[in-house]
């Protein structure tokens, strides 16, 4: 389990070129470990607890010094506990070698350090509470990011308007809830038939708050899909590749649900590319009907070139194979899914599967197999690296949550007004409500889901 008090250390720019790299190191006791690996260049001492964070010139203090002399070094020093984690921090700029970096680290580690798990940093920021656990995913969406609005999306989150504007509505949603236990205590102390008519209008204004509670989370789940679901290109693109005339289009058109590619019983019909937007369960891509592809490059011309450079921009392919023809070879290094296409047709002997497993049976004339393919695409494009897909369902699905729990109680609200209130009933649903949001921003978490999105990251962030 995490322990905060622990002195970790790790690398937290990756190997390769550069000029710098960044060793990250934190604890209670960093003060006391640090002087044993770098030293001020002016003779001074790090700066205490307490103390502004700064930019330190250093070099390699003994024994490091001894194998890699005195290098110059810079180091960036929070001693806490105004820094971004709360407490001691470092980061040592290194000349950008491997080896350095190892030695370093292995000799932080031998003067009491360990090395960090993944995630680790971060986690010891949300504690500090200088991120919600919004900012926080999207540490691990900055790392994963494969476009500039992928990134841009990542920013924006770690930026803190999402987890703000969330508590800030949770702030609402409790003083509302304060509101109505105090006329609960009301109601205690002089029973059902002495509740004033200010109470009764109390409960209208309950009722407004609560709309506007409501408005508010609306229009919050409503930017997160437009955020996450904008153009094409920024969605995961799934293609349909396979010979030609084998019912890929007819597959598209059923998955698609309906006739959005030329069908023809003639080889070659598909001469371009088609797509459409497709969702599943709050998951969107892009489909991507091909033209059909034969094994030898140089035969299917420019529309065969297309498709080529299709399947190389493809995240996931659906390699179609035809009941009555060999295995179709596909090469690509995306995820892939395999299916047969019309299998009504097939008799009983299936060449395709042969040496393949999950092979998805497809029928598009009888629908067999569509509503499953659907889901599998669904479920690959959701677990496809750098989609940020896991933190955005986690956030939907609490939305919701919020969004219904405080919808029924508005509606009980609503009607307290000119009626016997149950205080009782809109108070639980804005309790779940609250919590809801809360598990969103990381207020009310349990430690096994907190071990499970922070343990996602890189070593070093």
């Amino acid at each position: 389990m995490w322990n905060i008090d622990d002195l970790i250390v790790a690398a937290a720019t990756p190997v390769g070129g550069g000029c710098r790299a960044i060793v990250r190191m934190a604890g209670p006791n960093l003060g006391t470990v640090l002087p044993r690996l770098v030293r001020p260049q002016d003779g001074s001492r790090l700066p205490g607890f307490g103390m502004p964070p700064g930019l330190i010139l250093a070099m390699l203090a003994d024994p490091l010094a001894a194998a890699w002399g005195r290098l110059p070094l810079e180091i960036v020093w929070w001693p806490g506990p105004s820094g971004p984690l709360g407490g001691p921090l470092a980061e040592i700029q290194l000349p950008a070698s491997g080896p350095l970096v190892d030695a370093f680290v292995a000799e932080a580690c031998r003067q009491g350090a360990r090395l960090a798990r993944g995630g680790e940093f971060s986690l010891r920021s949300f504690l500090a509470g200088r991120l919600d656990l919004i900012q926080a995913e999207a540490v691990l969406a900055v790392v994963e990011a494969r476009t500039p609005d992928q990134l841009s999306a990542a920013l924006d989150r770690m930026a803190g308007g999402v987890g703000g504007r969330l508590q800030q509505t949770r702030e609402t949603l409790l003083d509302i809830l304060a509101d109505i236990e105090a006329i609960i205590d009301f109601s205690d102390e002089h029973g059902p038939d002495a509740i004033p008519i200010d109470a009764r209008v109390s409960w209208q204004r309950i009722g407004r708050q609560l709309r506007a509670v409501g408005d508010e989370l609306d229009a919050t789940s409503a930017g997160l899909a437009a955020r996450d679901t904008v153009v094409s290109g920024r969605l995961p693109r799934v293609v349909l590749a396979g010979r030609p005339n084998i019912g890929k289009s007819s597959l598209f058109n059923a998955l698609v649900g309906r006739s959005a590619a030329l069908i023809a019983d003639a080889s070659g019909t598909t001469r371009d590319w088609i797509e459409v937007r497709l969702e599943q369960d709050g998951v969107a891509w892009m489909l991507v009907d091909l033209a059909g592809l034969d094994e030898d490059p140089a035969v299917g011309g420019a529309a065969a070139g297309v498709a080529r450079d299709e399947i190389l921009r493809a995240d996931l392919v659906v390699a179609c194979h035809d009941p009555s023809a060999p295995r179709f070879e596909i090469a690509s290094a995306a995820a892939r899914i395999d299916v047969v296409t019309r299998c009504d047709r097939a008799d009983g002997s299936m060449p395709p599967q042969a040496g393949l497993r999950n092979v998805i049976q497809t029928s598009s004339l009888t629908g067999t197999g569509v509503d499953v393919l659907r889901t599998a695409i669904g479920s690959a494009v959701a677990g496809l690296p750098g989609q940020g897909i896991a933190a955005t369902l986690r956030m939907r699905v609490g939305l919701d949550a919020a969004c219904v729990a405080v919808s029924e109680a508005c509606r009980h609200a609503e009607a307290a007004a000119g009626a016997d209130p149950d205080e009782a009933v809109v108070a639980s649903l804005l309790h779940r409500a609250a919590a809801s949001i809360g598990e969103i921003t990381g207020r009310e978490m349990g430690n096994d889901l907190l071990d499970r999105i922070f343990s996602r990251h890189c070593i070093g962030k």
